[in-house]
């Protein structure tokens, strides 16, 4: 496959100015790839893709500041997805690498975890809320403050819950 457009190498980076809100936009989504325990460098070279839609390897070498052969070892892992292609820019031997998904997969994938997480963490708030009360009944110091303290985190929870009742698992 070819690309139509001729890629100016230059294209993408950003004004100065943007550059900042670019950078947060990559920590967002490295966030939110951590949270699955994915690697760091895949993300970050993920996130400049989503971002800029095409980029060559020369671009995200750049942009990211990973090696050649980093650069090309996770574009080969990302090709093996759906989300991923490479088309060759007429007349040179360099090839852009596009990113096809919408920002939707990543935020409800980014939403999933998070209230996942939630869900698990409330089974584990209420076991050690089971045993603040045991201590609490041994005039422990500091298990009534505790148990305070999980009973507002368990509402934030519920609150999660309530808003997002699809996913949340009600």
């Amino acid at each position: 496959m070819k690309v139509n457009e001729h890629a100016n190498d230059q294209d993408y980076f950003f004004d100065e100015k943007l550059k900042k809100y670019e950078e947060k936009l990559v920590e967002f989504f490295a966030d939110i790839g951590q949270q699955k325990r994915v690697n760091s460098k895949f993300l970050k070279v993920s996130s400049f893709l989503f971002i800029h839609k095409k980029l060559t390897q020369k671009a995200l070498k750049e942009l990211t500041g990973f090696s050649t052969g980093t650069i090309s070892t996770f574009l080969s892992v990302m090709l093996g997805t759906e989300y991923y292609t490479k088309e060759l820019i007429p007349g040179t031997h360099t090839y852009i690498y596009r990113y096809s998904g919408e920002l939707e997969d990543l935020t409800s994938k980014g939403l999933n975890i998070a209230l996942k997480s939630f869900l698990d963490s409330i089974g584990y708030l209420k076991n050690k809320k089971e045993e603040l009360s045991e201590l609490m009944k041994q005039n422990k110091k500091g298990a009534k403050h505790l148990s305070q303290r999980i009973d507002e985190i368990m509402r934030t929870y519920e609150f999660y819950q309530e808003l997002y009742p699809k996913m949340g698992g009600k």
